[in-house]
């Protein structure tokens, strides 16, 4: 089926439930499903989601809050260092999707380049920061953390001043009131899957990630 068809079926999908579910999280579907607008949500089983509204962030369009400036000078910012270590932390927050079979599979994503982390440490000491994928000039954010104040905040705003001037866009999936204060806009299903389609196709414009810095 051409993309064009799928892209006129996730339009008639659900906006608030599952567009389909799956028993496993396989490692080679997930980046097709996120170029066409699904991400995993949930495991045993794996929920498939295409929601409405949906929430993006341009990087130019970050909001820096003046309270958070000694955050930027003071914490220490590394790409793709300890992935690993950086999707676990996110899997011990008390509200996570986040399983082992998340961790492996997003594991064995950024041991073929196409999983990345932006990581915040203090004093050689990781307190957070975020992960997601890069297909084309689209980063699809997965998750954030922060153990220390401002962690995620500082990681986001770090990794918006990396891809502005790659013209990227960054899916942050489901709406909520901190990302929306650090500047994300909601837009609709359409809108997104007519950005997306464009986006996916394009090159990233750098080589590798972990050297942007």
């Amino acid at each position: 089926m051409k993309k064009s068809n799928l892209y006129s079926k996730l339009l008639k999908s659900p906006d608030d439930a599952p567009v389909f579910i799956s028993e496993k999280l396989e490692v080679d579907f997930i980046p097709h499903a996120y170029s066409l607008g699904l991400f995993p949500w949930t495991s045993n089983p794996v929920t498939w989601w295409c929601p409405s509204p949906r929430m993006i962030l341009f990087p130019k369009e970050v909001h820096i809050q003046k309270s958070i400036k000694k955050a930027l000078k003071t914490y220490k910012i590394r790409l793709d260092f300890d992935f690993n270590s950086l999707i676990k932390l996110c899997a011990l927050r008390k509200k996570t999707w986040i399983s082992q079979e998340f961790i492996q599979a997003y594991t064995k994503l950024f041991e073929q380049n196409l999983a990345h982390s932006v990581e915040v440490y203090e004093n050689d000491v990781l307190i957070g920061g975020l992960y997601g994928l890069i297909i084309g000039k689209m980063f699809f954010g997965e998750s954030m953390v922060s153990l220390k104040k401002d962690a995620s905040k500082v990681a986001l705003i770090k990794l918006c001043e990396l891809l502005k001037p790659y013209d990227f866009l960054i899916d942050c999936q489901v709406p909520n009131k901190h990302l929306k204060f650090m500047g994300a806009i909601e837009t609709s299903k359409k809108d997104f899957l007519k950005i997306l389609e464009k986006k996916v196709s394009l090159k990233s414009g750098f080589e590798n990630f972990k050297n942007l810095l």
